[in-house]
């Protein structure tokens, strides 16, 4: 905290703001850099700043969020300007460039690798489109822009995770008080046409393993099939994580690896499930933590997967469209045939909300009409009975 005392410039927006209070602003600037909240009683002032005597006016300042420190002039050098009043309903000049570098630095903390993945390509492709911008003067005209360009060069799909990325990360920027709306708040969510997941049928399935030679392969995929776990929870599964007693999978966060809900859930074994692992089990050498691993104990990357399952698919003559992610849609495609409620399917799969589960719902017509037909069994009714 020693650098934010020592102030060498100050430029004073408030002949009542003296030389301490200015050292006051700079260390809860930075603090609240750290922190992201609001620091007001004295004790947390002097702690913070190093100065001993607050005056009564700058700490209504502060509880009443009155005041704002930036830096003036060059952002690398300690030159604050205490900004009050109406000044503070001044955007900051911070440009595109800087935002994402502050904001990528922030989600790397927060935020799945591959949810940094999508936040740094959204950006990436927003500064390619748009240009390094004034943070406060993009607004609907530039958003709408780069959407259709986006749909014109990739699809309504990518347009849409696009949006998503930015518009969470404006939404931060808003909290940050670097600018005072979200823009993308104003434009309307691209929405591609609703397409029918893929999946494999009992045969097409069969098809795929009869042209595995690898046997960890074939076993993974069977896992999949028979859990519906996300590849990525089936690459980080770990022995540990395994209960035989109570023939249960813990899909678990950990220091490595985080769930897309960022929760943990529980999925139950079947018999074909149980005998598989079970015998995987017994065959691993004892350092191997991991369920699924490489040649050297250590767990297999998730684009191999992809692109072996992909040949895998090519090779069986089967749909291209098909990928590791249809052993997931599959499982959960089965279930809905075999009458399994939405919303048992929901837990199973580890959807935060059902309405990630409703895409599987175009399933449920014909089941349907066999449950409303029950209601004549229940009222005897027959046809012709009316009065």
């Amino acid at each position: 905290m020693s650098e934010c005392v020592n102030i060498p410039v100050a430029l004073l927006k408030d002949e009542r703001l003296s030389l301490s209070d200015v050292k006051v602003y700079a260390a809860l600037s930075l603090l609240a850099d750290e922190s992201r909240r609001c620091v007001s009683t004295r004790n947390e002032i002097q702690k913070a700043s190093g100065v001993k005597r607050v005056s009564r006016y700058t700490q209504n300042l502060l509880r009443c969020g009155h005041v704002r420190i930036e830096k003036a002039g060059d952002r690398n050098k300690n030159t604050y300007a205490i900004l009050t009043g109406d000044e503070m309903n001044k955007p900051q000049q911070v440009t595109l460039e800087e935002f994402k570098k502050e904001f990528l630095e922030y989600s790397s903390g927060v935020h799945s690798k591959k949810t940094i993945r999508t936040h740094r390509t959204a950006f990436r492709e927003f500064l390619r489109v748009e240009g390094n911008k004034p943070l406060h003067s993009i607004g609907i005209r530039e958003i709408e822009h780069f959407l259709s360009v986006k749909k014109r060069e990739a699809s309504e799909w990518t347009a849409r995770k696009y949006y998503g990325s930015l518009a969470s990360a404006f939404e931060k920027a808003v909290q940050w008080e670097l600018i005072k709306v979200n823009p993308f708040r104003k434009v309307k969510k691209p929405k591609p046409p609703e397409v029918m997941p893929l999946f494999f049928s009992g045969d097409e399935f069969n098809t795929l393993l009869s042209g595995v030679q690898s046997r960890d392969f074939r076993e993974l995929c069977i896992t999949a099939l028979l859990t519906g776990l996300r590849l990525g929870e089936l690459l980080s599964l770990r022995w540990t994580e395994i209960d035989f007693t109570s023939k249960v999978i813990q899909v678990k966060n950990s220091e490595t690896f985080t769930t897309k809900s960022k929760k943990n859930r529980t999925v139950p074994m079947s018999e074909e499930l149980f005998r598989l692992l079970r015998e995987r089990k017994e065959n691993v050498r004892n350092e191997c933590a991991f369920v699924f691993h490489n040649e050297k104990g250590k767990p297999l990357k998730e684009q191999t997967v992809s692109q072996q399952f992909k040949k895998c698919v090519r090779s069986a003559g089967l749909n291209d469209k098909l990928h590791f992610h249809s052993i997931r849609h599959s499982f959960a495609t089965h279930l809905v045939k075999k009458s399994v409620p939405l919303f048992a399917i929901q837990k199973l799969l580890g959807h935060s909300t059902s309405k990630t589960t409703e895409i599987y719902s175009h399933l449920l017509p014909q089941q349907l009409h066999r449950e409303v037909n029950v209601l004549a069994g229940v009222f005897n009714l027959k046809s012709g009975s009316t009065n």
